[in-house]
């Protein structure tokens, strides 16, 4: 099976941003959709990459995927049933391939030390295909100048992360100190007590007092939550030096978290958000939803399969599981937005619009 970019584009999602982001569901509700929205410029550029490799391909070699290319199961699992070996597992991966097999590195790169082992394993007629995000290697790039200088790295990123490892492993590599602060409240108790901290957050706490610090993000948090973070950094009184923000938040994250911020003010009955559950930036769209119209307004789904004719199967982030319950306050709505991230294909937003319809029309 191939698997081409364009089976994740969306003619009539490329129709509606020519008409301003509006789409008429029936004659009494409408969908609006954010100024900004759809695979991010990162993304498509590591979907594009691995495309390439799966179409161009005259010969039969194995192509291995370390790690998710991005996270939405739709896009995994297209590549997946096109035959690319997605695998989770580093071990696995150095146990089952060849050395002249394909790798391909994810949009979120890879931790340090599984990097350069893949970099030594793979033979001359071997290939690499390295599509990890340019905002992400500048965030890579941030956290050694910062550790070459002497500072201590300051880390605002989602734990667990494929990013933050990524992030995390080249930061102990070149800083004297590190830590990893996943919400303002952790950055509250750490301004009071960095052993606040599990250990597995702290490098070196011992030498945080002593040290400068620069504080850098993983590319997808809430960028109004790193600015707030680095206020409190300033307030630890047992730190002696001083606090540099670094800028490396992406431009399609900031872009995609104003417009989602813009489009809750458009008197939105309900916001459903349309992503992978894991992913970052789509959680964070999910948050600036709540925050404007509540949780009973708001719905996180990963697909169209999610809106079921008396019901919605919905993620709720914060408490990290499912919950159905009733889809009336969207059948009702007058006004839906919609918001996708930026690891969401046109494709799946299609499906939802149309799964929409369908049950908007079958109701009224």
């Amino acid at each position: 099976m191939k698997c081409g970019v364009s089976q994740f584009s969306s003619e009539l999602v490329d129709s509606i941003r020519e008409c301003g982001g509006v789409f008429e569901v029936s004659p009494s509700c409408t969908v609006l959709l954010p100024k900004a929205f759809g695979f991010c410029i990162g993304v498509n550029r590591a979907v594009t990459m691995l495309n390439n490799v799966v179409t161009g391909l005259d010969e039969k070699r194995p192509i291995w995927l370390l790690g998710a290319m991005i996270h939405n199961p739709a896009v995994n699992e297209a590549f997946a049933k096109a035959g690319v070996q997605v695998s989770t597992n580093a071990e696995e991966v150095f146990d089952k391939a060849s050395p002249h097999d394909i790798f391909v590195i994810p949009a979120f790169g890879l931790p340090l030390e599984q990097d350069r082992r893949l970099r030594k394993f793979v033979a001359e007629d071997g290939r690499i295909v390295d599509a990890t995000c340019p905002f992400v290697g500048r965030v890579w790039m941030e956290a050694k100048q910062g550790g070459e200088r002497g500072n201590a790295v300051i880390i605002h990123g989602k734990y667990g992360h494929q990013e933050t490892y990524g992030i995390w492993s080249r930061a102990v590599s070149s800083a004297p100190a590190c830590v990893l602060l996943s919400t303002v409240e952790e950055a509250r108790r750490f301004a009071v007590d960095c052993h606040s901290l599990a250990d597995e957050r702290l490098f070196n706490a011992e030498k945080l007092a002593r040290c400068d610090w620069t504080l850098l993000n993983q590319t997808t948090m809430l960028s109004t939550e790193t600015a707030e973070i680095a206020e409190i950094l300033q307030t630890a009184a047992w730190h002696r030096g001083k606090v540099n923000m670094a800028g490396t938040l992406c431009t399609a994250t900031r872009e995609r978290q104003a417009a989602a911020q813009e489009l809750c003010t458009k008197g939105c009955d309900v916001i459903i958000v349309l992503g992978g559950t894991d992913s970052s930036n789509t959680t964070q769209l999910y948050r600036k939803a709540v925050e404007r119209l509540g949780k009973e307004r708001c719905f996180f789904v990963q697909s169209e399969q999610d809106l079921q004719t008396e019901s919605v199967r919905h993620f709720q982030p914060f408490e990290q599981r499912w919950q159905s319950t009733s889809n009336e306050p969207i059948l009702k709505a007058k006004r839906i937005g919609v918001l996708t991230g930026a690891s969401c294909p046109d494709s799946e937003l299609e499906r939802l619009l149309r799964r929409l319809k369908e049950l908007i029309t079958i109701q009224r």
